[in-house]
């Protein structure tokens, strides 16, 4: 399945950066809508890239770290 790819996750975080890139040049990072699209991809991609190399691979789940 591509959802559980690291490599689908770190192309949409190079996609996310790239994004981020060309539109603080056009000038639409001004706009709240396309900002919070462009920083809720990367930190989503950013996110399961971190569960999956740190935490997946030593057989933790990110809930761990909230458990009491």
């Amino acid at each position: 399945m591509i959802l559980t790819s690291p490599i689908f996750w770190f192309g949409l975080l190079v996609v996310g950066v790239v994004l981020l890139i060309v539109v603080n040049k056009i000038g639409l990072l001004n706009n709240t809508v396309v900002a919070v699209a462009v920083s809720a991809m990367i930190a989503l991609a950013y996110f399961h890239l971190v569960n999956h190399y740190l935490m997946d691979m030593q057989g933790l789940d990110y809930w761990y770290l909230f458990r009491k």
